[in-house]
């Protein structure tokens, strides 16, 4: 069945890919104040700041900070890895299975992250330096983040992206709509890019208001001000829950709109 425009940004792999992309924008800036400018999803800027501090020299618990942010999140790779290989029998339910547990998995671990990161704050073990003492709160922070870029991924949308903002990203969005300009090709061709540039400045617009929104909170509420993320992330997966089983009841996906993880 061919799609309409109007039912591409509304099915529930889009609701699911935007409300990620605003979750992820206000755990991130949460991690860039509170954590010591770490950003848990990007594991490049943390590997700069931390081959930054070795060029100057430093080699304490300060300069390993860092690396062992980018150690830690291979470390969750490894055994992401090592259970998909222990669990090869596990078969879902249906195609929405997958989705359903991995955001639900996510609800419990950002719960986590607000309260033991606010109890930290206003303990003082989040002090002016990073101590061994945050290493708890950085794993769940990391274990959140994988889940949502990794399993979660785009929501199913078939864009070649994640719930975070990455430069490829601004490059895609740019070229999509661009591309709708070619006169050369035909205008199902140009329709689709200017869909597909639609959608990565949606990501965009929904990954910067969630970081936006979350910064000005966080100057009054601290880990707090995830509250709303929490929310927004429990109600994207009841949705997703009562999709699979519709899907259960049914015996098939009722939305043709909707493609789920595979």
């Amino acid at each position: 069945m061919k799609k309409s425009a109007s039912c591409i940004f509304t099915s529930i792999n889009h609701q699911i890919h935007y409300a990620m992309s605003f979750i992820g924008g206000g755990v991130e800036v949460i991690s860039f104040i509170f954590l010591f400018k770490a950003l848990i999803g990007f594991m490049t800027s943390n590997l700069i700041f931390g081959i930054n501090t070795f060029a100057n020299g430093k080699f304490d618990y300060i300069s390993l900070y860092h690396i062992g942010i980018v150690v830690t999140w291979m470390l969750i790779a490894a055994i992401h890895q090592l259970c998909m290989i222990k669990f090869t029998k596990f078969r879902k339910r249906t195609p929405w299975h997958g989705y359903a547990i991995s955001l639900t998995i996510n609800c419990f671990l950002l719960t986590s992250f607000i309260f033991v990161g606010q109890y930290m704050l206003t303990s003082g073990v989040l002090g002016s330096l990073p101590t061994p003492a945050i290493t708890p709160l950085i794993i769940i922070g990391l274990m959140f983040m994988y889940i949502q870029n990794y399993l979660i991924k785009s929501g199913g949308t078939n864009y070649p992206t994640t719930t975070s903002v990455v430069t490829t990203v601004y490059v895609l969005m740019t070229t999509s709509l661009v591309n709708y300009l070619n006169h050369n090709i035909s205008k199902s061709k140009r329709q689709a890019s200017l869909r597909e540039g639609l959608h990565y400045l949606l990501v965009l617009i929904h990954f910067s208001a969630g970081a936006y929104i979350t910064a000005k909170l966080s100057s009054h509420f601290g880990f707090y001000s995830l509250f709303l993320m929490l929310f927004i992330l429990i109600a994207v997966t009841m949705n997703t829950w009562f999709a699979h089983s519709r899907f259960i009841c049914s015996g098939s996906d009722e939305n043709l709109n909707d493609k789920p993880l595979k």
